[in-house]
């Protein structure tokens, strides 16, 4: 065999080994993506494969009088499931109801969080695809918003809603690059944003 013709074989194989190299870099990112979002997509797939409700309401109806008692009474015969200590600023309890849409717009479940049994903060999550659609739901049910950030905090910028009751409502402005990632209708509580400033104060123009 000619040494050119061996010099071209070598340079074959190892172009085969890198590709399969890459091919298996590829499918172990893949992989490892996979099963960080593995939560992620089971709650996707039970959205598509379970029997849910439409759920309806407005989000001026939403109050710090309601407990968990209220929800079950409003949302009686959609199951809620509810667990202690949500998390760090989410309250001391969370309730969370599956469901089929948001009066109209899909969404995956919404969760109510308590604390000392009295309603905090409300997440309704949409899916990806959803995003302009709950927009439009937000703009034509409470009218524009109060308030946009320009520049991201934690990497999402929001639309801000101040409501007549002293409660607000924030919806991330731009829809996520990730597929999986919902987007969030999220309503806090009058005290909430007492304790916390649900808005930056107005500078006073010279």
């Amino acid at each position: 065999m000619k040494k050119s013709q061996l010099t071209n074989q070598t340079k074959t194989q190892a172009l085969s080994v890198r590709r399969i190299l890459i091919a298996l870099m590829v499918g172990v990112a893949l992989f490892g993506l996979l099963m960080t979002q593995r939560e992620v997509i089971r709650l996707h797939q039970l959205y598509f494969t379970q029997d849910r409700e439409d759920v309806t309401f407005q989000l001026s109806d939403l109050s710090e009088a309601w407990t968990e008692k209220t929800v079950r009474q409003k949302f009686a015969g959609i199951p809620l499931n509810c667990y202690p200590n949500p998390g760090e600023g989410l309250g001391d309890a969370a309730c969370v109801l599956d469901t089929k849409s948001y009066n109209g717009v899909p969404a995956l479940f919404i969760t109510f969080f308590f604390s000392s049994g009295h309603l905090l903060q409300v997440s309704i999550n949409v899916p990806w695809w959803k995003h302009q659609a709950a927009y439009d739901h937000l703009v034509a049910s409470i009218g524009r918003q109060s308030a946009s950030q320009l520049f991201p905090h934690s990497g999402i910028r929001l639309h801000g809603w101040s409501l007549p009751s002293g409660a607000a409502v924030f919806y991330n402005r731009d829809k996520s690059l990730n597929p999986l990632r919902w987007n969030a209708i999220y309503w806090r509580s009058a005290s909430s944003c007492v304790a916390s400033g649900c808005f930056m104060p107005q500078k006073n123009k010279p």
